[in-house]
């Protein structure tokens, strides 16, 4: 009733068409994009349309035709525009500080933390108005105070929220281990996104180089003067999770010690829209987190209270291999229509041998449950080679598959009668090339975003 009823206490109210012609769209130089590649395209809960090249983020408002482009002038921690750390309440003072520093003791503002040259990596949408940037950082050493300080805050996240004016506020997220203290930064650079619109709304996911993180946005505060910083991180981050496999049998990481585990690149992620659980796909293989909504409990598990699927030690890593622990080199995760979990492999990490050379890939895997999979040929589904770049479900039943060469293209595959339809450059896509694929499923026919080396689309008929 009024006033009470609906938005905004009532939150978004999701499906129809959206602001959005129900049509394809492709967007390049013409629309105001300036660079190439397009690495990443998503939507925010107003449905804003946003872009990211490696040094520049767009945004296309509905009704609008040309894209405002933002960076570091604008904000964004690109390499030129780093946020300055005090590190006394953690390098500083020692290897493992037992209580905060006192207020005004600090060793001031000088340790530098901003993405690498290569800029931003990948974008999700997550409120109205609100997207997040995840950058490239340096690839960490010891991932701990021994690493260069130039090193240690490098890549890592933006939250920007979009203001009246069209300015941007920009808040950077740090990544630190909540477990083990804030001198480690083993998560740097961010592969992938995602965030939950739904089952827990409001959640944010991201994949780095070594763990998951999740954050809760809407939480965020800046620390106070003088507090610790970490006291205000944990109330909006946890860090961080992930499956791991024993290298070739190790036994000290097999009984429960580090030893030689591997685990990392988590370049896919995935919600599982009947549980709101957490599918990540990386370099040696891929499992499914649960969900929990204390910030501290979270990252404290292990077994099967944390991860209610763990594929490795004692059963495959997803795809065969001749030694648990070799590199299946995953790319994506998501759920199909009857529930079930598809993995796909690119050539990102190549075989055993680390021979990552483009057709290496090992195509796609189902998870048929109880450790079980089934194996599918890219070629087979209809990409003309070995490698799937990305991978999602649509809600017919069919799967769209991305190619990563330059004869790659789209691929919309049916999995039940094993046919396909092709879109290719020039038919609804700008390039082959392609980097990332999204589905914004707040809309009804949903809109499928592809990201080019040569622009972005917008594909909302499907073949």
């Amino acid at each position: 009733g009024t006033p009470d009823g609906g938005a905004p206490d009532g939150g978004p109210i999701f499906g129809g068409p959206g602001p959005w012609p129900v049509t394809n769209q492709v967007y390049g130089v013409a629309d105001g994009i300036l660079e190439a590649p397009v690495v990443a395209m998503s939507t925010d809960e107003d449905q804003n349309r946003w872009v990211a090249t490696g040094s520049a983020l767009y945004l296309l408002k509905p009704g609008e035709t040309t894209f405002r482009r933002y960076a570091s002038r604008d904000g964004l921690h690109l390499a030129d525009n780093p946020v300055l750390y005090d590190e006394s309440a953690y390098c500083l003072t020692g290897p493992t500080p037992p209580t905060p520093p006192a207020a005004g003791t600090g060793g001031g503002k000088q340790v530098p933390g901003a993405a690498t040259a290569q800029g931003i990596t990948t974008i999700v949408g997550g409120a109205a108005g609100e997207v997040f940037v995840g950058y490239w950082g340096a690839v960490p050493s010891a991932g701990d105070c021994t690493d260069p300080a130039a090193d240690r805050h490098s890549g890592k996240l933006d939250r920007i929220r979009l203001q009246p004016d069209g300015s941007l506020e920009v808040k950077r997220f740090d990544f630190f281990s909540t477990l083990y203290g804030m001198q480690y930064w083993h998560n740097r650079t961010v592969f992938r996104m995602v965030y939950d619109h739904v089952l827990h709304p409001h959640t944010l996911y991201a994949g780095t180089e070594h763990g998951v993180n999740m954050f809760f946005p809407d939480k965020y505060r800046d620390a106070l003067p003088g507090e610790w910083p970490d006291v205000a991180m944990q109330e909006y981050t946890s860090d961080h999770m992930h499956v791991q496999v024993c290298f070739h049998g190790d036994t000290v990481c097999l009984a429960g010690g580090e030893g030689n585990a591997r685990m990392g690149d988590w370049r896919g992620l995935a919600v599982d829209p009947k549980d709101g659980d957490l599918w990540h796909a990386g370099r040696w293989s891929g499992g499914k987190i649960r969900f929990d909504p204390d910030l501290k409990v979270w990252n404290h598990r292990g077994g099967v209270a944390a991860y209610s699927e763990a594929f490795g030690n004692g059963s495959e890593p997803v795809f065969p291999v001749t030694s648990i622990g070799d590199v299946v080199s995953l790319s994506a995760v998501t759920v199909a229509k009857d529930g079930t979990a598809w993995f796909a492999s690119s050539w990102f990490y190549g075989n055993a041998a680390s021979v990552a050379a483009p057709g290496s890939g090992r195509g796609l895997a189902h998870y048929l449950g109880n450790g079980k999979f089934g194996y599918y040929t890219a070629l087979s589904a209809g990409l003309p080679d070995g490698d799937v770049q990305d991978l999602v479900a649509l809600p017919d039943g069919r799967l769209v598959l991305a190619g990563a060469g330059a004869n790659g293209g789209l691929v919309f595959w049916d999995p039940a009668t094993n046919t396909s339809k092709k879109v290719q450059a020039g038919g609804g896509i700008p390039d082959n090339r392609i980097l990332q694929l999204e589905l914004d499923t707040m809309v009804s026919p949903p809109a499928l975003h592809v990201s080019t080396a040569g622009g972005a689309a917008v594909l909302r008929v499907f073949p």
